[in-house]
């Protein structure tokens, strides 16, 4: 059985914060980033307790990193700096490998490792606030968990490109 999430983020936020919910609404997840002036720190909650920190490194080279710090284990992901789509890879942890790949027009993504797919995305195209709706196929709590840090990840990679343009 498949579990549903929805992340909402804000667009116009001056402190960044991220919820993920399920299919009723319910809160299952908050992001939320700590004030910093050159790297952020975003730690990922489930029920008031820390299951996730993200943070960006600074001055890449060739690709975007992150370093993750969570519950399921230590793992970096990486994205290359000039793509046409967007393509996560996740280096260490029990994911090592996992791929999460968006379309050209950054609306829909697939989560998958050893060509088993672990999740995919939708994005509302309007809505005041960026939304996208998750189906976890894996029934394991591990990969709602990787799937969860994997969107935040995701939105933050959007949010910094997004900043960056304007």
């Amino acid at each position: 059985m498949s579990t549903i999430l929805s992340i909402n983020n804000k667009l116009l936020s001056f402190r960044g914060r991220m919820s993920i919910g399920d299919e009723n609404g319910a809160q299952l997840y908050d992001a939320a980033g700590q004030f910093a002036l050159f790297n952020p720190t975003w730690t990922l909650r489930k029920r008031n307790q820390q299951i996730a920190t993200v943070k960006r490194k600074l001055w890449p080279f060739w690709s975007l990193m992150w370093d993750i710090h969570s519950s399921i284990g230590d793992f970096q992901v990486k994205r290359k700096l000039f793509s046409w789509t967007r393509t996560y890879y996740v280096i260490g942890g029990k994911y090592d490998g996992a791929i999460t790949k968006g379309n050209f027009w950054d609306l829909k993504f697939s989560v998958t490792h050893q060509n088993k797919a672990i999740a995919s995305a939708k994005g509302k195209i309007l809505s005041l606030r960026d939304t996208h709706s998750i189906e976890v196929h894996d029934d394991e709590s591990d990969s709602e968990v990787f799937t969860t840090i994997m969107m935040v990840v995701l939105q933050l990679d959007r949010r910094d490109e997004s900043n960056n343009s304007e």
